[in-house]
């Protein structure tokens, strides 16, 4: 008897213990998918490197503000690369909760909502020395029809006053955009000052390009703001839910200089 007393009390003890370890758990941890662009930018989402090899793992300043805004609501954020125009349709779709890294012009053309801003980009365009040594000088943004523009697909360019389907989109990254520059196939590209000096910190092949002195920048003269937000479906059912916890996370990483350090965390 006193031995199945014993084991009882025991069982009992163990029950307890357990039920106090599950009480100190997180609440149930929400999942959230997100998505940024394929082509990488840095310093914002990109794949993390390892002896210059990329990894399947996503890192950056915006992925880790999202994560960090998450943190008192438990989420597991998860963030993969996607071709743009897919990545922005999938969150219209709502096979995915959260795009990263977009402008108001694209989330307005594929029905998503966004957050506040939490960061502006500077604007610069580029143009090859060698397919156009006498050099290109805007004067204003009006300039840019005067030449052939090319850009990474699923970008648009309303902003910068340019019909987006009179605009080369057929690439998927800046080493291409560098390429069709030199052979002459387009007369410029428009960039960000920071997604290009980000790229220049984790591809050798590109900060090649852009330091063999046949590749010239200038600042894109009356160039609007380009902010970046968070987006996401405006069908979501918990849409405004979801974008006043993010805009809430945003002005608490404003009050506490959160995002300047993610930026300093991978541009040192």
């Amino acid at each position: 008897m006193r031995t199945i007393l014993n084991r009882a009390v025991g069982h009992r003890v163990w029950v307890a213990a357990c039920l106090a370890f599950v009480l100190t758990l997180p609440a149930w941890a929400e999942r959230i998918g997100a998505c940024a662009d394929q082509a990488e930018m840095p310093p914002f989402a990109y794949r993390a490197r390892a002896d210059g090899h990329a990894l399947d793992r996503v890192v950056g300043a915006s992925v880790d503000l999202l994560k960090w805004i998450g943190q008192p609501y438990h989420w597991d954020v998860d963030v993969q690369l996607l071709p743009w125009a897919r990545c922005l349709a999938t969150v219209s779709d709502k096979q995915l909760q959260v795009a990263l890294d977009v402008d108001k012009g694209d989330a307005e053309a594929n029905g998503l909502v966004v957050s506040k801003p939490f960061f502006t980009m500077h604007h610069v365009y580029f143009y090859s020395r060698k397919a156009r040594p006498e050099g290109i000088k805007l004067q204003s943004l009006a300039d840019l029809h005067h030449y052939r523009v090319c850009g990474l697909g699923g970008y648009r360019f309303e902003s910068y006053g340019i019909d987006t389907q009179q605009v080369d989109r057929g690439t998927v990254g800046y080493e291409e955009l560098i390429a069709k520059l030199h052979v002459g196939r387009c007369d410029l590209f428009i960039a960000s000052r920071e997604s290009v000096g980000g790229m220049y910190l984790i591809n050798p092949k590109l900060r090649t390009l852009l330091v063999d002195g046949n590749l010239v920048s200038q600042p894109l003269p009356g160039s609007p703001e380009h902010r970046l937000y968070f987006a996401v479906s405006a069908k979501a059912s918990n849409a405004k839910d979801l974008i006043g916890r993010i805009d809430s996370g945003i002005d608490r990483a404003e009050q506490q200089g959160k995002v300047q350090q993610f930026l300093n965390k991978y541009l040192e």
